[in-house]
């Protein structure tokens, strides 16, 4: 029944206005004291207020202007009781309506009946308002708080997020999650507006407790849980006030947290208001929504921690290879010596059949180094720690060196060597030692698997990038390709290789023979060793071959320029740094060409010294269109190494243009750091050549 407070002083009007509202069914509170009237109003206790103009020792419009404030914020009417021929315009304004009097009892009855609808309607569009934008509100919470999970493989974050968002979207008095780990890890998270008592924390382990073992009413609890079992975390907002036991009979919201099958948590929330149906939708769909990135943090994990068994694995088999190896290698040195020893006569004299025993053990034993280097060669690749030489030189060198090394073995099954040399192949950086080792593997096999009277030919010739058929190339991941290489290639007509075992022939302990019997043997290593050097030179290797028909062993290595070598070099500093944890430098300076005093050349003709030059220090000179540059590498230095240089610099070119006062250096350059500037040699040279953009050297 709606309530009408009525503000007059005329007994005979009260009494008739009271009879009227009661057929509407409307409560009637008569009474003319300011300060009850006020409070009626700001409590919204009435839902219509009367007003008489005619009150004795009463300001009516200032009462009005008084009560408007909480009328306009409560959609409360104000009703004027008016003389026929009444001037207070003022009134008027304050008013929603007004009737004349005296009062005719069907207009009052219809204005009252009027505006006690209308604010029915307005209450009820405020409170679908109020609610919607309480669902939109905790909507984008859903939704934020949804992105952040994705963003995250971290379960204690995660756990975090989700109480996060639950705390924005329900303003929660106190949450308490459980979080199982594992089960030697149970954590009580407890967020809590203010601080918690001793019994109350007590209590809430208690709780959680009953709550876990309910969950699993009569099947097999995963973890046999006790009050001692549990660690406790609290996030206090206002530690200066406390709970204590009063706050768990507050309305409550409870739900598990699985991930995937398997249980993980469970999770309360407490608030002193009650919570809507909104808001228990909103509480569910948050605890599951935190479940499949649980899972997917979980199985990260999972993947993390067999990744360390299998690097750990890895590396002890490296070791225990590096290990055996080089234990077996000096037994093997003095056999070797000794039959070498008795098959010279220096033991004394050597039969027919002696000899022949003799040299079946020196070949078996020359048979097992092999393998051996072959065993340490395949750990310090697997390892990183295989030592290159790089020095500009011409490709041919070591490949005719390695076929003339096999030309008298070829002949003993008469098989034709020949070698096809481009006599203007382009010189590039290489491993001399690392690219003999590639060829002479490469026809090693080809003499193996070719019959007698057969031919082998190896190919020397300048390639470009174009003429690479990309999809030769076996087990590249995401190729860098360079504009012009130098191609190696041993082609034979031996007895070929299956179409499906091509893919095959790169892998560790695989033999490319087809054959069954393994008439010739080998460990498998060679093929897989090849492959590693000659991309550490930032080439590609690859086969072709047609069974019985024979088979091409092809390799390329890019012609690098000097700049393009130092990216390279600058790439292996950065990923030492990177195992280290430490910082690599690049200075770069520009000037034109055309300068009459070059500060390049002066300090390359050390005339001028701005580093100190180590072991690892590396540097390079070259020309870009009107431009010449010097890049300069400096391992293991910091930001401190990095501002002394740049001071160093200024403090050069300061102390030369006093000394001239006319002719200067015209040079910019620029410092960068990595990690801070570039997580790797491309980045770190991009970011260089911006800086010296800014720096007002134009055309770069």
């Amino acid at each position: 029944m709606p309530k009408i407070l009525l503000v007059s002083d005329n007994e005979k009007q009260n009494k008739l206005i009271t009879q009227v509202l009661s057929k509407i069914s409307a409560a009637v509170i008569v009474s003319v004291d300011e300060e009850a009237i006020l409070n009626y109003v700001k409590k919204s206790l009435v839902s219509l207020v009367i007003v008489d103009e005619n009150i004795k020792n009463q300001d009516v419009s200032l009462l009005c202007k008084k009560m408007q404030p909480d009328t306009l914020k409560d959609n409360i009417a104000v009703v004027a009781l008016v003389n026929a021929a009444t001037e207070n315009t003022e009134l008027l304004k304050l008013t929603n309506a007004c009737v004349t009097k005296p009062v005719n009892e069907r207009i009052l009855s219809a204005c009252v009946a009027s505006n006690l609808k209308l604010k029915k309607a307005v209450d009820t569009l405020s409170t679908n308002n109020s609610e919607l934008a309480k669902s939109l509100y905790q909507l984008d919470v859903l939704y934020n708080t949804s992105t952040q999970l994705a963003g995250s493989l971290d379960k204690q974050k995660l756990i975090s997020i989700m109480i996060d968002g639950l705390e924005k979207s329900l303003s929660f008095s106190l949450s308490s999650t459980l979080v199982f780990n594992d089960e030697h890890h149970i954590d009580l998270i407890i967020n809590s507006l203010y601080g918690i008592s001793p019994r109350l924390e007590h209590s809430l382990k208690l709780r959680a407790i009953l709550s876990y073992r309910a969950l699993f009413d009569k099947k097999k609890i995963p973890y046999d849980l006790n009050v001692n079992d549990i660690t406790v975390t609290q996030n206090v907002k206002y530690p200066l006030e406390e709970y204590d036991l009063n706050v768990l009979k507050f309305d409550n919201l409870f739900a598990p947290i699985n991930v995937g099958e398997k249980f993980f948590g469970l999770i309360e929330v407490f608030r002193e208001t009650d919570f809507s149906q909104e808001d228990t939708t909103c509480f569910q769909t948050l605890a599951r929504q935190v479940s499949l990135p649980l899972e997917n943090a979980s199985l990260y994990e999972e993947i993390k921690n067999t990744n360390t068994k299998l690097e750990k694995l890895e590396r002890l088999k490296s070791e225990f290879i590096s290990i055996v190896s080089h234990e077996l290698r000096t037994p093997l040195t003095a056999i070797k010596n000794s039959l070498e020893i008795c098959l010279s006569g220096k033991a004394g004299d050597v039969s027919s059949i002696m000899d022949k025993f003799l040299n079946m053990a020196k070949r078996n034993v020359t048979r097992l180094s092999g393998i051996i280097n072959d065993l340490l060669d395949l750990s310090k690749v697997e390892a990183g720690k295989m030592d290159f030489k790089f020095e500009r030189g011409s490709i041919n060198t070591p490949v005719e060196f390695i076929k003339n090394t096999f030309e008298n073995l070829a002949k003993e099954k008469n098989i034709e060597l020949v070698l096809e040399k481009d006599e203007h192949i382009a010189s590039t950086y290489l491993d001399c030692q690392r690219i003999e080792q590639v060829v002479s593997n490469l026809i090693s096999n080809a003499i193996k698997f070719t019959n007698e009277n057969g031919r082998i030919t190896v190919k020397t010739e300048n390639i470009a990038r174009a003429d690479i058929d990309k999809s030769k190339l076996i087990g590249v991941e995401n190729p860098v390709f360079y504009e012009n290489y130098i191609k190696v290639s041993v082609a034979d007509n031996g007895i070929g290789i299956a179409h499906e075992d091509l893919k095959k022939v790169f892998d560790q302990f695989q033999q490319i023979e087809n054959s069954l019997n393994r008439k010739n043997g080998g460990t498998g290593l060679g093929l897989p060793i090849a492959k590693q050097l000659i991309e550490a030179h930032k080439g590609f290797i690859w086969v072709e071959s047609e069974l019985n028909c024979g088979t091409t062993f092809a390799f390329v290595i890019p012609v690098l320029s000097e700049k393009e070598k130092f990216i390279i070099d600058l790439d292996k500093e950065i990923a030492k740094a990177r195992t280290c944890e430490q910082n690599v430098l690049l200075l770069t300076v520009c000037e034109r060409k055309n300068t009459a005093k070059s500060f390049i050349n002066e300090i390359r003709e050390e005339k001028i010294s701005i580093i100190r030059k180590t072991a690892n220090t590396k540097e390079v000179y070259f020309e870009e269109d009107t431009k010449r540059f010097m890049c300069v590498m400096i391992p293991e230095a910091d930001k401190f190494a990095q501002s002394f240089i740049e001071k160093k610099i200024e403090s050069t070119l300061m102390a030369q243009g006093e000394e001239t006062n006319s002719q200067k250096y015209d040079i910019v350059y620029s410092t960068v750091l990595f990690p801070d500037n570039g997580e790797d040699a491309q980045t770190l040279m991009v970011v260089s050549k911006e800086n010296l953009k800014n720096n007002k050297m134009v055309e770069v």
